[in-house]
């Protein structure tokens, strides 16, 4: 590409403004010799100061109260997020200890129950570990119903 269909395509960019020094030193070098550039910049020239002079379009102010909630809305969905991942880990990490402690308890008292219940100690086990599925269970789906009752008031 040569000097001239270079400067060419700056002349706009240059009119605007928009060039570094080292690019609108050579478009000006460049319009001193060059007639039909010179007058391709005296027009980009002209439009951009009536570019200029046009009012600037204002949001209505409806619409910017609008973006305000919808932003506020959305930061507290993300702070609730993050609450949310919290209380998650937290209670994954209780669920371990706890499960941890209980089967502890539950070999520690699972002979005693089971002669007093008449049962074998596997039976025992069984129904602790059944019955711990189904709480376990039970809360995943209430809090998933809670989720989608919430979601759905959003």
């Amino acid at each position: 590409m040569n000097r001239h269909n270079k400067v060419y395509r700056l002349l706009n960019l240059s009119a605007a403004g928009a060039l570094d020094e080292n690019e609108q030193m050579q478009v000006q070098d460049h319009v001193v010799q060059c007639d039909s550039c010179r007058d391709e910049l005296s027009d980009w020239v002209l439009l951009a100061d009536t570019l200029k002079k046009l009012p600037t379009p204002q949001a209505p102010s409806a619409l910017i109260l609008k973006m305000h909630r919808l932003l506020e809305l959305r930061m507290a969905c993300q702070r609730e997020s993050r609450w949310n991942w919290a209380i998650l880990s937290f209670l994954v990490l209780f669920s371990w200890i706890a499960a941890g402690m209980n089967w502890f308890f539950v070999q520690l008292f699972d002979i005693p129950l089971a002669r007093w219940l008449d049962v074998s100690s596997m039976t025992v086990r069984a129904a602790y570990i059944g019955l711990t599925w189904l709480a376990t269970a039970l809360a995943a789906g209430l809090l998933g119903k809670h989720l989608q009752h919430k979601e759905g008031n959003l």
